[in-house]
């Protein structure tokens, strides 16, 4: 953590005034120590990671359970293994596309929402021209704390936050950040991607943009009715809506975001794929980014 982003935070408990206690601190980085709101609520730094206490999620993305299985080098190797190449390069554009949209704006700090495993952050460190903090949220703290270790060892020199969080709830004012990305992660989020499309939106600047990079799907195929299902199934009703650009949209018109576009990256035909529910092998699927602008 570093002391800028102090007057960007609240408790997210009673949304009151954080203070800080510096325990240990290492080149202007709060390694060690504590905030605390005048209602009590205490908050752990540590190996630089702010922990909000957010539980992970259990259905995906668990990476407390994949760092005790895997070491960083192996998850690496059988990602690359795992991910169709289609979607990699694909994926690429992605990430491209975002950053180039954040180098074309001066931007304080960029709120990167649950970023997991750093996929997007990562490129971030590597071709981010604008002099900017970053701020990485996941609701977990294991997979920030490798995040860290990782970004040092490209950037020494990079300004990088980590907040253990939930992103239906996070600990800022309203008002405070100047661009906000997600390189698929709120779609992570399931039935809770429409609330954190509005978190989103709240913590945003007035005239600032969060970009969302989504899967989508043809809503009459196969795929889509076996997606419905597994959400029916799992208790995650609604979160099929974000496998469709009609759904994506509505939920950032229900947020209530001035300007939105829906930008198509690529498409292909989905390939065999060891990680991820999304796309369906055999069928078709694009890559959108949607920007939504307060």
């Amino acid at each position: 953590m570093y002391k800028e982003i102090l007057d960007l935070l609240r408790c997210p408990k009673c949304n009151g005034e954080l203070s800080l206690t510096v325990e240990k601190e290492e080149n202007d980085e709060i390694i060690e120590g504590r905030l605390s709101c005048k209602d009590g609520h205490d908050w752990v730094i540590k190996e630089g990671v702010i922990n909000f206490g957010s539980v992970e999620q259990e259905l995906s993305n668990n990476w407390t359970e994949a760092y005790e299985q895997y070491d960083e080098e192996e998850m690496d190797k059988k990602l690359s293994e795992g991910i169709p190449k289609n979607q990699i390069i694909i994926g690429d554009k992605t990430k491209k596309f975002i950053i180039d949209k954040i180098n074309n704006k001066e931007n304080k700090f960029i709120l990167d929402i649950a970023t997991g495993r750093g996929a997007l952050f990562i490129e971030m460190v590597k071709q981010l021209k604008v002099k900017s903090q970053m701020i990485c949220t996941d609701l977990s703290f294991i997979v920030l704390k490798y995040d860290r270790l990782k970004a040092k060892k490209i950037n020494p020199e990079v300004r990088v936050n980590y907040i253990a969080c939930d992103a239906t709830n996070m600990p800022f004012k309203d008002n405070t950040i100047d661009a906000a990305v997600s390189f698929f992660g709120i779609a992570n989020m399931l039935n809770l991607a429409a609330r954190g499309i509005k978190e989103a939106k709240r913590v945003l600047k007035s005239g600032h943009s969060l970009f969302d990079s989504y899967v989508i799907l043809k809503e009459d195929s196969e795929g889509f009715k076996t997606l419905k299902e597994f959400c029916e199934e799992n208790n995650v009703i609604g979160a099929e809506e974000f496998a469709l650009r009609s759904g994506i949209e509505r939920a950032y018109i229900k947020a209530a975001f001035d300007n939105i576009n829906i930008t198509t990256i690529g498409e292909s035909i989905g390939e065999k794929n060891e990680f991820d529910l999304l796309p369906f092998e055999g069928e078709w699927f694009a890559m959108v980014v949607a920007e939504g602008m307060k």
